[in-house]
């Protein structure tokens, strides 16, 4: 499960504007936390909550800001939980505050899964997706987001890999969101990655995971229109 939740951090951090949701509330106080891992996780829950009043406070949104909405609460979830210091408690504690952690984030995420769909489903095309042109940079940027940490639903990310696909050659989807969604699902599902988009976390370390043919990395990621390996600057996340 830890490990799961640290793919999921590895996504570029951002700032959008976001949307407004039902209240989640899990417990702070489950098995193994201490007084100051339950104040990690309630500091969590309460910007959570904050960000969702100021959000509940806005007028109501069109399709596109509907889509920055929910990948500002989201983000604004991730910018507190990477804020948290973790690696002052022992191992079994840091692991069980994670878990607790973890789980409100991906509680937002699964009614962002939602959110996505129906509007795929009420507002684009047959196989369309959500390009820069027709919906704005924010909201594009915001639909990836939403797709690349859908990592309880690989369906969603199936489906938004194959429907950004054809968008790359014009600049309608940027060449670095469809690699990431493309290589994390490769991850997930125990492949070697395309692009070495996404690290992973070994013997405490972040480092590039597996690639498929490693002579042919820099190419590939040439052709889609990445910069080389040498200047990706990876961003561990709290537990790594």
């Amino acid at each position: 499960m830890l490990t799961r939740r640290l793919i999921l951090a590895a996504a570029l951090l951002a700032t959008t504007p976001a949307i407004a949701a039902a209240p989640i509330y899990v417990p702070d106080n489950g098995p193994g936390l201490s007084a100051r891992a339950q104040g990690m996780v309630r500091t969590l829950k309460a910007a959570i909550k904050a960000r969702q009043a100021e959000l509940d406070a806005l007028p109501a949104a069109s399709p596109g800001e509907r889509l920055v909405r929910m990948a500002e609460l989201e983000q604004a979830a991730r910018e507190t939980l990477y804020g948290l210091d973790f690696d002052s408690l022992d191992m079994d504690e840091r692991r069980a505050a994670l878990n607790a952690a973890w789980s409100l984030v991906e509680a937002i995420d699964r009614k962002n899964q939602a959110g996505l769909k129906a509007l795929l489903r009420d507002e684009l095309p047959a196989g369309g997706w959500f390009g820069r042109t027709a919906w704005g940079e924010d909201a594009a940027r915001s639909a990836w987001l939403i797709a690349v940490h859908a990592v309880t639903d690989r369906r969603l990310m199936r489906e938004a890999a194959t429907r950004m696909a054809s968008l790359v050659a014009d600049g309608e989807v940027l060449p670095a969101w469809y690699a990431a969604l493309v290589d994390r699902l490769a991850v997930l599902e125990g492949r070697p990655q395309r692009f070495g988009t996404q690290p992973v976390c070994r013997a405490g370390a972040w480092v590039v995971g597996e690639v498929e043919d490693p002579a042919g990395l820099d190419a590939r990621r040439a052709e889609l229109g990445l910069q080389g390996m040498e200047v990706r600057d990876f961003r561990p996340p709290p537990g790594c």
